[in-house]
């Protein structure tokens, strides 16, 4: 009897301390993250290329470049800077209702079947501006290189 007893001991013992822990309820909190200022060099590079933008976005790359994401006309567009503010490269997005006449023109003519997906107009310090657009023709996807006056240069 004892032993029965001690045993109901024990039992009730560690049962009471497994309801004695409470879970504590935890605040969320929201976490902001801080506007992102580009330096006055890259931003002053960047007002000088670029008017009449909105909703301008900075970042840093792991690079250390500056980018920075905006609206200009409707095209979302992506400015690179150096740390120094020299300009390296712009992206900028287009869908098919607003590629210039002269590429959807070249790709209506050559792929004829095809739909566009997406696009990008890439300019960079190195290179002449070109068109990079994604199509699909027959079931399958293709990326086509243009230039600014609509002739492919893959």
């Amino acid at each position: 009897m004892k032993k029965l007893t001690l045993i109901f001991c024990a039992v009730l013992f560690t049962s009471g301390i497994t309801f004695a822990q409470q879970k504590k309820s935890v605040k969320k909190t929201k976490i902001v993250a801080a506007k992102v200022q580009a330096p006055a060099a890259v931003k002053s590079t960047f007002e000088q290329r670029f008017t009449d933008v909105t909703n301008e976005k900075w970042t840093k790359t792991s690079a250390g470049h500056w980018t920075v994401s905006f609206q200009k006309e409707n095209i979302k567009t992506l400015a690179e800077y150096d740390e120094s503010g020299n300009w390296v490269a712009t992206r900028s997005a287009y869908d098919a209702q607003t590629l210039p006449e002269s590429v959807a023109g070249t790709l209506k003519t050559k792929y004829p079947a095809a739909t566009i997906k997406d696009g990008w107009k890439i300019e960079r310090a190195d290179v002449a501006a070109y068109y990079k657009i994604n199509i699909q023709d027959n079931g399958a996807e293709k990326a086509v290189l243009l230039n600014e006056a609509g002739t492919i240069t893959e």
